[in-house]
């Protein structure tokens, strides 16, 4: 398959990486570390209110927090040798929107092991400064070295970056901020892997979504995978606390900055899921014209996980849309309703699911007959113990069977599923291992 991605900012994110080695942050397609502590209101998926001066798609709204006399926002990753940092031979730059001139933007460096909230200066390694000098527009910073409160830090040694904005003051101003430039990486594991257009978010290496709206806000965020077991056993995904207060609670994507994506004959999306209840998960796929006009609906559909508090796949037949472009993708968990439960979410993607005989713990699988008048027969032979789920779903993503949810031996099982009561057409089986799911198709014809 091939899809069609139109790029227009690509010049702009490489002329905003001059001033130091590595884009640590630009909240579109390239997300490095992972946030921890943040005194302020902190949104990182926020759709850039001035894009004069930048203009990027996306970019981080940050109020901060007034009764703080030092805010903080902290981003975690290990970097290489500091040296030409210290020296000034390499500066940190970032995009910054205050309104104030005069804003004193501050950098600390510092080892997330020795430096804790009381023993200052211990493990901070160093301290860079810019300041603002537009209001209510934005600039590009570029922070010089002021001091070294604990030169004792080796300069390989460092893995946080604290940004502070109006350090020691009690301001509660909202500021914006893109396009963090700073020290390289003492391991990127995204150097030298191409980008794969089938795959729209991994929140990894293939980040080809500009999410640009969450009604959660501060609850959507990009964080260490919780649960790296199973059918997911990416580094990151993404954390989403749906808000209560939202029948319709809406994540809203676009492609590529800027881009359209084809729909083919045959596609199929598939998203990783973890919840801790049963829950309806809708994907629009939608044309947005950017002219102040409201978007299409191309195609919406539903898929259901079980709630199992595990990673699950679920599987979006998209192929009755082909032939048409999409360039907004809207993501809706628990639509209709006003639940305010958490989930993450990972690998939103094109492509096949994974075939059952696939499966390394399967040595043999059968569904018969397909198609079937009504009683399904399912034989398996395993080659070591775990823990199994047959379940069946219909077009829509509901689950309309569970055949097994059970810890079982190796060797050879037999299970039946009789559909007597539902009506002819086309189900999902899902066979899930240990956590590792995969799928194929039911034809009813009674």
């Amino acid at each position: 398959m091939q899809r069609i991605y139109t790029l227009i900012f690509t010049l702009i994110i490489i002329a905003s990486s001059v001033q130091a080695q590595v884009v640590w942050d630009n909240f579109e397609d390239t997300r490095q570390g992972t946030y921890g502590f943040i005194n302020g209101s902190f949104i990182p998926y926020f759709e850039n209110p001035d894009k004069t001066g930048n203009t990027s798609q996306v970019a981080a709204q940050y109020t901060r927090n007034a009764g703080e006399l030092f805010d903080v926002i902290i981003l975690d990753a290990a970097m290489a040798d500091l040296s030409d940092y210290l020296s000034g031979t390499k500066q940190m730059s970032i995009d910054v929107w205050s309104p104030n001139a005069g804003t004193v933007v501050q950098i600390t460096l510092e080892n997330d092991v020795l430096a804790q909230p009381a023993n200052f200066p211990t493990g901070r390694h160093s301290v860079y400064l810019a300041t603002t000098t537009v209001a209510n527009g934005w600039e590009t910073l570029t922070f010089t070295f002021d001091n070294q409160p604990d030169a004792t830090v080796a300069n390989d040694n460092v893995n946080r970056i604290v940004l502070l904005f109006a350090p020691n003051t009690n301001t509660g101003d909202t500021y914006y901020w893109d396009n963090l430039n700073g020290p390289e990486l003492a391991n990127d594991p995204c150097d030298g892997v191409p980008n794969n257009g089938e795959v729209l978010m991994d929140f990894e290496c293939q980040q080809n979504v500009n999410f640009t709206f969450s009604h959660s806000g501060v609850n959507f965020r990009r964080v260490l995978n919780p649960d790296p077991t199973g059918v997911n056993g990416s580094d990151y995904a993404a954390s989403y606390i749906r808000n209560g207060g939202e029948e319709f609670d809406v994540i809203i994507g676009r492609p590529n900055v800027s881009g359209i994506v084809n729909i083919l004959s045959g596609d199929k999306i598939l998203f990783n899921v973890w919840s801790s209840a049963a829950t309806n998960v809708r994907l629009s796929l939608q044309s947005n014209p950017d002219d102040g006009n409201p978007a299409t609906e191309i195609i919406g559909v539903d898929a259901m996980t079980s709630g199992s508090s595990t990673w699950e796949t679920l599987i979006y037949d998209v192929s009755s849309a082909a032939g048409t472009t999409m360039n907004q993708i809207v993501i809706l968990f628990d639509p209709g309703n006003f639940t305010a439960d958490q989930y993450y979410f990972d690998n939103l993607e094109f492509g096949d699911p994974l075939a059952v005989e696939d499966l390394e713990e399967v040595v043999s699988f059968e569904a018969f007959p397909n198609p079937s008048q009504g009683l399904t027969t399912f034989k398996y032979e395993l080659e070591t113990s775990a823990k199994i789920n047959l379940s069946i779903y219909d077009m829509t993503g509901k689950m309309v069977a569970e055949i097994v949810d059970a810890n079982q031996a190796s060797g050879s099982h037999q299970a039946t599923w009789t559909a007597n009561q539902n009506p002819d057409g086309m189900y999902f089986y899902t066979l899930s291992v240990d956590g590792q799911t995969a799928s194929g198709k039911i034809i009813l014809n009674k």
